[in-house]
């Protein structure tokens, strides 16, 4: 079983534009990854919103991160919200690979 298994249900919302356009990247990657421990896949999410954006992917300050590949329009387009990622993203994910 590959990773990717998790990323097939779409949230219902995102805290911004770019959000699902950085779910639909890591989805892509993990359809060539085994599954991971839920704290490898934490830190592996945040290893690549570093390498996308520069920037640590952290709750400390609810920031977000413009990764200009994921801009496709709109006025928060290419945002990745840090807030969504650590409030929502990452522990939906972790949640689904625990169930597997």
């Amino acid at each position: 079983m590959k990773l990717s298994v998790i990323f097939e249900e779409k949230p219902q919302r995102w805290g911004l534009r770019g959000d699902p356009y950085f779910w639909d990247h890591l989805k892509e990657l993990a359809e060539d990854m085994d599954i991971l421990s839920p704290e490898e896949l934490e830190q592996w999410i945040k290893d690549e919103y570093l390498t996308l954006s520069g920037k640590p992917l952290t709750d400390e300050y609810m920031d977000f991160a413009v990764i200009e590949e994921f801009a496709h329009g709109g006025m928060s387009s290419g945002g990745v919200s840090n807030e969504w990622w650590m409030e929502e993203g990452i522990p939906l994910l972790r949640s689904r690979l625990e169930e597997l």
